[in-house]
């Protein structure tokens, strides 16, 4: 191998990680022959196919999965060095960090890691996006978004996680409801009509039964953008709703609820702080995180 062929390195972690030509070449802002032609000289090196076609882009093939952890570990390496070098000051930086946030969780932790940023960072800001995106991946490849706040994605990804805060569910309705008084079971949480909070891309809930598995039982008639929305009509109505315990109490002098422990012995879940792989060694990147987390341990003491 030529010393130019390191430049091969981040290109095929990209189709690696990507599994689509295309969305490698974006991410790395050159051009689709461009990758095509790097693949073709990565396996004249090898002598090996490395990526078989597939319906949505390409498959690693079984010696691509065992040379890939030593391909990234030269490019984290590498990009690391890049990123002590690069300096980022937050007291003086001016920076806008874009956030997409899922709404239960930015009545509590986003008013707190304003703040905390504010009293570090007086010149950083923050935009703050409600969740309304499909392709998680392609929108923090594409930095429309430089961290998402959520539950943890399902099924494989190249995303990169890390847990954020926990949070209690609890069913919650209105204070003068007249079935549920004291207490709500597993029957009667069953028997009542709900409210959900809708995940837009498709008709259905937030929590589903993949989450929770009698919640797929529900008889959900009302799906709501968030709590903000849910929480009038559970309000004025005799429909029942689930949220995290914070949200109903940040919303108690507002609206005049009850709410009850969730009648299931999985209600605690973790929200995440998602973003992709390729930003994870960057200095300004790290400082966000970091302070996400801070600010999840501040809300909870």
């Amino acid at each position: 191998m030529k010393n130019t062929d390191l430049n091969l390195i981040p290109i095929f972690v990209a189709i690696y990680e990507e599994q689509n030509l295309s969305k490698a070449a974006a991410r790395l802002d050159i051009s689709q022959p461009a990758v095509s032609k790097a693949l073709a000289r990565l396996r004249d090196i090898y002598d090996e196919p490395l990526f078989h076609r597939s319906p949505s882009g390409v498959d690693p093939t079984s010696f691509a999965m065992d040379i890939y952890p030593a391909m990234l570990t030269a490019l984290k390496n590498f990009t690391s060095t890049l990123s002590a070098s690069s300096s980022f000051d937050p007291k003086v930086s001016n920076r806008i960090f874009s956030i997409a946030c899922l709404s239960v969780a930015s009545y509590e932790l986003m008013p707190q890691l304003m703040c905390q940023i504010r009293d570090q960072a007086p010149n950083i800001a923050l935009e703050v996006h409600p969740l309304f995106t499909e392709d998680y991946e392609a929108d923090l490849r594409l930095q429309r978004y430089d961290l998402i706040i959520d539950l943890p994605p399902r099924g494989r990804t190249v995303l990169k996680t890390e847990a954020i805060f926990s949070e209690r569910l609890m069913v919650v309705c209105s204070a003068d409801h007249p079935r549920l008084v004291d207490t709500c079971t597993v029957d009667q949480f069953l028997a009542e009509e709900h409210v959900v909070v809708a995940r837009w891309q498709a008709r259905d809930s937030l929590l589903t039964g993949e989450d929770i598995e009698d919640l797929a039982r529900r008889n959900i008639v009302y799906r709501a953008a968030g709590a903000m929305e849910m929480l009038p009509v559970i309000n004025s109505s005799e429909l029942i709703g689930t949220l995290p315990e914070s949200t109903i109490e940040h919303f108690s002098n507002t609206y005049n609820l009850k709410s009850f422990p969730l009648p299931f012995s999985d209600s605690v879940h973790d929200l995440y702080a998602i973003w992709h792989s390729s930003r994870t060694n960057e200095s300004a990147h790290q400082w966000l995180r970091v302070q996400i987390k801070r600010a999840g341990k501040a809300i909870r003491k």
